[in-house]
């Protein structure tokens, strides 16, 4: 799917790298459809930029010793012919490689959005809009923190920088009329190392990315919570504060993923949000189940 085979709503999305607003059940499942397959197309895209890259490199290699060659048998101009010809192919794969980025969303962000709502939307009151405030232009440098210096340990100096990226806000109302929220908040830390190599140095870069997962149920007035459900000491943390009055409860989780050349472009699941909700859910009074 192309850009312009996008709906107006979708295609506005995927511009703008953003969903806001509010939406109606429907219209919400159909732009996260489109959404979804408009960003399986780009992966797919950008996969096959990729091996043409290589094969431009390795013709373009080819035709810088075979245009040499020409030239050295005395045929200057079909030699000549040959090294352009190499090299604007090299160029224009170049071009084309540094082109869609720009356009490209989130899969795995996107399809973690769909699969929650999907599996949750038979629970929640088709009266009452989705709430959505979601950014979908990733790590950019707007959003990257200053420059950390950190001990060297070994290396000529090493240093970091720190993305911060609160890309996912929800809002869902469930038809006994608790609401439920989830925001993700995601951290990009990146690690440069500068190594003394021989004369000169070299550099290398890891990538690390925390996903600050949290679910929040809000009951329509106040209430008992029943019970704790199970949460993993070491990755949750499970409490209850005071919002307008009311005791909500609050499940944290987190994710890390890490990388040696790329930003890590994994995502906690639907499932896994899912089921960060649902074992809120059990907290209700038996009344409200």
């Amino acid at each position: 799917m192309r850009l312009h085979d996008l709906s107006p709503a979708a295609r506005q999305a995927a511009e703008m790298q953003a969903i806001r607003g509010e939406w109606e059940h429907a219209a919400f499942d159909q732009l996260l459809k489109e959404l979804v397959t408009y960003a399986t197309g780009m992966n797919n895209q950008l996969a096959l930029l990729k091996r043409w890259m290589i094969a431009a490199i390795v013709v373009a290699v080819w035709c810088v010793i075979a245009g040499l060659k020409v030239i050295d048998n005395g045929e200057g101009a079909m030699g000549a012919a040959i090294l352009v010809g190499g090299i604007a192919h090299l160029i224009v794969s170049v071009v084309f490689w540094r082109r869609p980025p720009k356009k490209a969303l989130p899969k795995d962000a996107l399809a973690m959005v769909q699969q929650l709502f999907r599996q949750v939307r038979q629970d929640l009151d088709a009266k009452v809009t989705v709430r959505v405030n979601v950014d979908l232009s990733g790590p950019t440098e707007a959003k990257r923190g200053e420059r950390q210096e950190l001990p060297a340990r070994g290396f000529a100096s090493r240093h970091q920088f720190v993305y911060a990226d609160p890309w996912c806000q929800l809002r869902l109302q469930l038809r006994d009329g608790y609401t439920l929220t989830l925001r993700q908040l995601d951290q990009h830390v990146e690690v440069r190392r500068l190594k003394r190599k021989g004369t000169g140095y070299k550099t290398k870069t890891k990538y690390k990315k925390i996903c600050r997962l949290t679910a929040t149920i809000v009951p329509p007035g106040p209430v008992e919570w029943v019970g704790q459900p199970w949460v993993d000491p070491t990755w949750e943390r499970l409490r209850v504060a005071k919002k307008k009055g009311l005791d909500v409860a609050v499940l944290d989780r987190w994710f890390v993923y890490k990388e040696k050349d790329a930003k890590p472009k994994q995502n906690p699941s639907g499932d896994e949000a899912v089921g960060m909700l649902y074992r809120l859910c059990s907290m209700r009074p038996v009344e409200a189940r």
